[in-house]
């Protein structure tokens, strides 16, 4: 592959773009949701399948994603996900009712999840080992500032308009990268001859999805529901026998085996246990400021712009650092940041709360996530050989987007806990749920703090690899 060095930094520029976009609209809906549940007759547990059937979808398409790379041209590819996330955009667009807007949904989440993985395959291929911290860092800005921009965005622009203007707005985003894609993308993957293994798609589809959807089921209408029972234990024997189909096919979809490298497994559990930190905290700020403060979707955005800007700037900060100093040390860092900030939440939260404390704390809270995430991520997929690159992409971006989904609905279910299925929300109680779940988060920080210190502090030797 002979590409000058602007058509390098080019072809990296697309797929952030690309990826940025994608990962935005998974949150973009958040501040959305009173508008849609007026014009559609829905309630809130209703609206927020707009949210979980996104994950869902990205969940049970990730692990194919690495078969699509070795079959398919990284242009076709690329081309193929922006078609799917335009398509759904449009969907979304013109959607005259609910299960329709969440079929739109499910077209994005399509081609997110082939997206995400693609990306970080892309990066790890065009950098040298050496410079693969940087590399991360770029990622970090597309999966860490994302979700934190999204509800801001989502705040301004329903405030002064109809909620379908935020489709316009990714419909056109969506439509330029498409061009950008046709006109500049070139293969940078290798190609190999291989199956797919239909079987293996459809035990992942319902492992998955069977228990998301019982743990969203359970937040709803609480453990012993009949219906989140048997999704939990049809999801549970469906991924176990996904797992022994992977470990005895010849050319697995997802090869599990990389999870035998003790240090990838180790950041595998460490990468759900931030993400869902991010998503959480970011989720639950913006609920805490409208329902609990009483103030409107506008300010419920606007409180975690700070953050978004710390995201963008400690990301880059922590791929330099990484390249230096290795993952350990700053993993470390980054969770005491997580444990200071989310007990800081639960003793210092109240109905009065100035927003000014609320920011700073959230703050603390996305320095310490940009220090953990891509490094972590980097650190352990420089343990695999170059020809392993896709299937640990693969598996390290499956398991944070389930386990965070998981995580995510078991840390928000504390704040459903308190109000006992009343229609109207009381503040007060609101705000026991609130600075409860953020106890629940600053316990999932500290066992992340103590996981890292089981991390080798080593650093990778540069090998051959693409500058850009």
């Amino acid at each position: 592959m002979h590409l000058s060095r602007l058509h390098r930094r080019l072809i990296v520029a697309i797929t952030l773009s690309a990826s940025f976009l994608s990962v935005l609209t998974q949150f973009l809906l958040i501040t959305a949701f009173p508008k849609i549940m007026d014009e559609f007759g829905i309630n809130s547990t209703e609206v927020q399948w707009l949210t979980t059937v996104y994950m869902l979808t990205i969940a049970v398409l990730i692990p194919i994603t690495a078969y699509f790379i070795d079959t398919l041209k990284t242009r076709h590819l690329m081309m193929s996900a922006m078609f799917l996330f335009v398509t759904g955009t449009l969907i979304c667009l013109v959607a005259p009712t609910f299960p329709i807007l969440l079929m739109g949904r499910i077209f994005q989440g399509m081609g997110s999840g082939i997206m995400i993985p693609l990306m970080q395959t892309i990066l790890f291929l065009m950098y040298p080992r050496e410079k693969r911290g940087f590399a991360m860092g770029l990622a970090g800005l597309v999966i860490n500032v994302a979700p934190a921009v999204g509800p801001p965005i989502s705040g301004v622009i329903t405030n002064y308009f109809d909620w379908r203007a935020l489709f316009v707005l990714t419909l056109a985003v969506a439509a330029g990268i498409l061009l950008l894609i046709f006109l500049f993308m070139q293969n940078v993957t290798e190609q190999r001859e291989t199956n797919i293994d239909f079987s293996s798609i459809l035990l992942s589809t319902v492992g998955f999805g069977g228990i998301l959807y019982a743990f969203n089921k359970m937040e709803q209408s609480g453990i012993g529901d009949p219906a989140a029972l048997v999704s939990m234990i049809a999801g549970a024997v469906a991924l176990a026998l996904f797992v022994i189909r992977q470990l005895r096919l010849q050319t697995p979809i997802l090869e599990v085996r990389v999870l035998k490298a003790p240090v990838f497994a180790l950041v595998a559990i460490i990468s759900i246990l931030s993400f869902s930190l991010l998503i959480s905290i970011e989720t639950m700020l913006p609920m805490y400021v409208q329902n609990a403060q009483q103030y409107s979707a506008f300010f419920g955005g606007l409180i975690v712009m700070p953050g978004a800007l710390t995201l963008a700037i400690m990301s880059l900060f922590a791929g330099n650092l990484f390249d230096k100093y290795g993952g350990k040390i700053i993993a470390i860092t980054g969770f005491v940041l997580l444990c200071l900030s989310t007990l800081g939440f639960h003793f210092i939260l109240g109905l009065e709360t100035p927003f000014a404390v609320t920011m700073a704390l959230f703050m603390v809270a996305m320095g310490g996530v940009a220090l953990i995430n891509m490094p972590i991520m980097t650190a352990g997929i420089n343990v695999l050989p170059d020809n392993l690159i896709p299937h640990g992409t693969a598996v390290i971006n499956t398991a944070r987007q389930f386990g965070g989904s998981l995580g995510l609905t078991f840390i928000i279910s504390f704040i459903s806990g308190v109000q006992s299925g009343s229609e109207t929300i009381d503040p007060a109680n609101y705000l026991v749920g609130v600075k409860t779940a953020f106890f629940v988060a600053f316990l999932f920080a500290a066992t992340g703090l103590v996981l890292s210190l089981f991390l080798k502090r080593d650093k990778q030797p540069g090998r051959q690899g693409h500058g850009v």
